[in-house]
């Protein structure tokens, strides 16, 4: 029989064997799109072999196109927008529609919390897409305090202490937690690796992970921690790529850290912590869910693995293009200097002296008119002004960004802008999309977290915290706070969750104005589409404007105003001697359809001869 132990030691060789082949799968994937070369672009360093001393001309269309794609699909002051989603014919609606009011207030609080950093985090994911992938972990953590009745075990309520008979016992933890919060990690790519059968889905892999560097006495604190003589007597050593990016590994692994790999293996639902040199097993956990989430806008064709098509690599040459055109003009600036030349025997020495260093507006004497002229430098053509704003709009079309986004106007007609601008817009929206439900995943895993991990509760703004009465004012209550327990979001109800885009950039706002007039104007020019739900809807969604609540309300004021003006068409017919009938009624008339007498009675009183 096989002991625990050695089966210990068994599992962690195949550990070592499964993330030796996993860095060489990463390592053959980041050399074929030039990972390293897309980073060192966006930072500035696009020449290579240059020579010390000469720095050759760069515009950096890398650093600029992401810095606006950053500006228009990361939201600065992102919120989220929860709906209770039906699960079974038993759910009370209306307590659903609360608790998702209630669950809306707890997540948009939970991400505003400066500590927590979650713009920061998304848009450093956000950015590492560009050059490999983006990846974001969401994780509970809380401090833990010694619980005082820990030592005094309590009886249950209702129990009562009968000789001979043993009493229900509820035991307290000995430890109670404090400060709880949901945090937002960025893990960067060039540390993620993927193992065993990989997919195109990153739950459906055979394990996962990245790889950091912690100091041992924090892994000798955590709980449940094992194998600490191993940690103790681990020797930081370099490996691979761990000291290239920077010197930020190379200080931690001098001073005293350890290179650990975080390993969830979707396999067997374990969360492994394991040591890297030697490669043994630290930490062991069960999971449920896996709280990794990647952002890969573009995937491969040729396989169905998880590594994806790096956006950036396909401005590589269009970047070197508009590098190299500048620095030709550059050099060609720097070869020819001023010269002119002089007739001879048509100006004395004397002047000429003048000429080369007198002060600025000296009087020259000459015999003849034009007798110094300058010599015009050797043109490099219109080729090389063609070639500088070719290469550029081909990295806008490769990279979808539009001139006006870069605040540059374009050279079309206002038509073909237009259209240009259209189709441009489809792109964008796409973009947005995927952005969006990657947000959406986040948000909903930050809510199950919460739900599953959360042991007292926490602090949540109430954001829809706005009393209305009929045909009043508007009373807008200063913030709110409510205090939500664990239980609270123990409901069972199930959610739908989706993303404010107006709160993802001006670009985005703008947008959502837009649709909000246009279905303005559809309802003002076709009223008779209020009075039927699907109608409203579908006119509402023609124009792409999805907000349920507002288009109810829309709907609701427009079978108001119908009314009132129904009532004020019966007032006047009653005033006129027409008889009494209120709006309602004359309303519910007009919208009976007639019957099949009435139209035949109708047309023949229209049609002569018909009978």
């Amino acid at each position: 029989m096989v002991s625990n132990k050695t089966k210990q030691v068994v599992d962690d060789q195949i550990w070592s064997s499964r993330i030796s082949s996993a860095n060489k799968y990463h390592n053959s994937w980041e050399t074929l799109f030039k990972c390293k070369i897309l980073e060192d672009y966006y930072e500035g360093r696009q020449w290579a072999n240059v020579t010390d001393g000469y720095s050759p001309y760069t515009i950096n269309k890398f650093f600029e196109t992401i810095e606006i794609k950053i500006a228009e699909f990361i939201p600065t002051f992102p919120k989220y927008q929860i709906s209770a989603r039906e699960a079974n014919s038993d759910d009370d609606l209306e307590s659903a529609g609360s608790a998702a009011t209630l669950k809306q207030d707890v997540l948009n609080s939970i991400i505003m919390d400066n500590k927590q950093h979650f713009r920061q985090e998304m848009e450093m994911a956000y950015k590492d897409s560009y050059f490999r992938f983006g990846m974001v972990e969401v994780g509970y953590a809380a401090d833990w305090i010694l619980n005082p009745n820990a030592q005094k075990p309590l009886l249950a309520s209702g129990t009562e202490v009968n000789p001979g008979k043993k009493s229900k016992i509820v035991q307290e933890p000995p430890e109670l937690p404090v400060n709880e919060r949901i945090y937002f990690k960025h893990i960067g790519a060039r540390r993620f690796r993927v193992g065993g059968v990989d997919n195109k889905y990153l739950n459906r892999c055979s394990w996962v992970g990245y790889y950091e560097f912690v100091y041992k006495d924090d892994l000798l604190a955590l709980k449940g921690v094992k194998n600490s003589d191993k940690i103790q007597n681990a020797i930081p050593t370099n490996h691979d790529q761990d000291v290239i990016y920077g010197d930020s590994d190379h200080d931690k692994i001098k001073n005293g850290a350890v290179k650990i790999w975080h390993i969830w293996d979707l396999r067997a639902q374990n969360r492994l912590l394991i040591l890297d040199s030697p490669c043994v097993t630290i930490y062991e956990k069960k999971f449920k869910r896996l709280p990794l989430f990647d952002y890969r806008p573009n995937r491969r064709t040729s396989t169905e693995g998880f590594y994806p098509v790096p956006p950036a690599f396909q401005w590589l040459s269009s970047q070197d293009e508009v590098n190299e055109t500048r620095e030709s003009q550059r050099a060609h600036r720097r070869r020819f200097v001023r010269k002119f030349q002089v007739v001879q025997d048509f100006i004395d020495d004397e002047e000429i002296e003048k000429f080369e260093s007198g002060a600025d507006g000296a009087l020259i004497k000459v015999k003849r008119p034009g007798a110094i002229g300058p010599i015009e430098n050797a043109s490099m053509g219109q080729e090389n002004d063609k070639a500088m704003v070719t290469s550029q709009d081909d990295l806008n079309k490769i990279s979808g960004t539009s001139s006006e986004s870069r605040g540059v106007a374009d050279r079309t007609t206002a038509t073909q802008a237009q259209i240009i601008n259209q189709r441009s817009g489809i792109r964008e929206t796409h973009e947005r999309d995927l952005v969006v439900d990657w947000l959406c995943n986040i948000g909903r895993e930050v809510l199950l977290t919460a739900r599953d991990k959360f042991v007292i509760g926490t602090w949540a703004q109430l954001t829809s915290n706005i009393k209305e009465q009929f045909l009043g004012q508007v009373e807008q209550t200063n913030p709110a706070y409510q205090w939500v327990s664990a239980e609270k979001l123990q409901d069972g109800y199930d959610f739908r969750i989706d993303v404010d885009v107006t709160s993802l950039s001006e670009n985005a706002a703008q947008d959502e104005k837009q649709k909000f007039i246009e279905f303005l104007s559809v309802l003002a020019n076709y009223p008779a589409i209020a009075f039927s739900p699907l109608l409203v809807r579908e006119a509402a969604y023609r124009v792409g404007y999805r907000n349920e609540a507002v288009i109810k309300e829309l709907q609701k004021m427009a079978l108001m105003q119908e009314l009132g003006r129904q009532q004020q068409i019966g007032q006047a017919q009653q005033a006129a001697g027409a008889g009494p009938q209120n709006g309602a009624q004359q309303l519910a008339q007009q919208m009976t359809p007639p019957t099949q007498t009435q139209v035949t009675q109708q047309i023949q009183k229209q049609v002569p001869g018909v009978h």
